[in-house]
């Protein structure tokens, strides 16, 4: 779909920064160097840079440094903690593999993974994600998502990044963001009255004789002047000046939602129950944790897709009917 018509929409919820909400150490997620052939990013970034929900901080891995490096892979490595916490997607945000020259493949294990090279998880791609025996070559830098042929329980998760045939010798590799997690489908499409709006954040300041002035916050969004980098879904391989500005917002109505496709049966226990309340609302922790959102879980455009945070701090659904339920849902565009 394109136009980012309104069909089914999905929210592509992250995994690591919902754990590391609840208090498990940032140190399970972590980049594997130990081995000869896996590379470590530069010295000036940390492994949390990998997972900060800001996709314009990007982390540099010096893949270009000699032909050692070029032929080396960087893993990156995910504990889970639980075999009851499911997994069916990764989304790579603001990349430049088509410039480095580099592809990816996503590994699952029961037990840790500590090797390169791990067996490729059944997977398709979503977005710009050329797919060879489940191993993805973007065709442009910018944002990769692929999802798993079925939902994971393997408590490790392990992507690797790693040379197409070896790394580019002109363009380190570069990462910005790096989801994994859960995504969740509506069960619905939202009632038709769903508002799309587009903000520049124009703060209008009046001299005392009426002459007017305006500032712009987000008439880029938040974009590099390289091609290699920029807000997330509006930047790959479009020079500054070209690229989509403003801030994006979805206002939408859902009617007639049955209460087994919101919440848990009993939510006074941990399971991995497919609803909303359960897979989106408490592991975002509300408006705390971004996600990626797209109107059509279905799409393969990139215009398709926003990454954003809810614009609500409270959840509510009004019953309708018996064990049906209408509910509103806000999501903004982040930088």
């Amino acid at each position: 779909m394109t136009y980012q018509r309104i069909q089914t929409p999905r929210f592509y919820v992250d995994t690591i920064n919902w754990l590391v909400s609840r208090g498990v150490a940032s140190s399970e997620f972590a980049v594997y160097h130990a081995a000869s052939d896996s590379l470590n990013h530069d010295s000036d970034y940390v492994d949390e840079e990998l997972f900060d929900m800001n996709p314009a901080n990007q982390v540099v891995f010096s893949t270009s440094d000699s032909a050692a490096t070029r032929a080396d892979h960087v893993l990156f490595t995910i504990d889970k903690q639980a075999t009851s916490v499911s997994t069916n997607f990764v989304a790579i945000l603001n990349h430049n593999m088509d410039s480095a020259e580099g592809k990816f493949r996503v590994g699952t294990s029961a037990s840790a993974i500590t090797s390169v090279d791990p067996t490729a998880e059944a997977s398709a791609s979503v977005l710009n994600a050329a797919d060879s025996s489940n191993i993805f070559t973007p065709a442009t830098d910018g944002d990769s998502i692929i999802t798993f042929d079925t939902a994971d329980t393997n408590r490790y998760v392990a992507v690797q990044f790693e040379g197409d045939s070896t790394f580019s010798s002109t363009y380190d590799l570069k990462v910005g963001c790096i989801l994994i997690g859960e995504y969740f489908d509506m069960p619905l499409a939202p009632d038709l009255q769903v508002t799309r709006s587009v903000s520049f954040g124009n703060d209008i300041m009046e001299t005392p004789s009426g002459r007017r002035f305006s500032q712009a916050k987000w008439l880029e969004g938040n974009q590099s002047s390289s091609t290699q980098s920029g807000q997330p879904f509006k930047s790959a391989g479009t020079s500054t000046s070209l690229r989509f500005g403003g801030r994006t917002q979805f206002n939408m109505n859902f009617s007639y939602l049955t209460d087994t496709d919101l919440i848990n049966s009993d939510v006074s226990t941990a399971t991995d129950t497919d609803s909303f309340y359960n897979m989106v609302w408490n592991r975002t922790g509300g408006s705390h944790i971004p996600f990626v959102f797209t109107p059509d879980g279905s799409s393969t455009t990139n215009g398709d897709y926003i990454f954003g945070r809810f614009g609500q701090d409270e959840w509510a659904s009004q019953q309708v009917a018996s064990n049906v339920y209408s509910t509103a849902l806000s999501v903004i565009e982040e930088f």
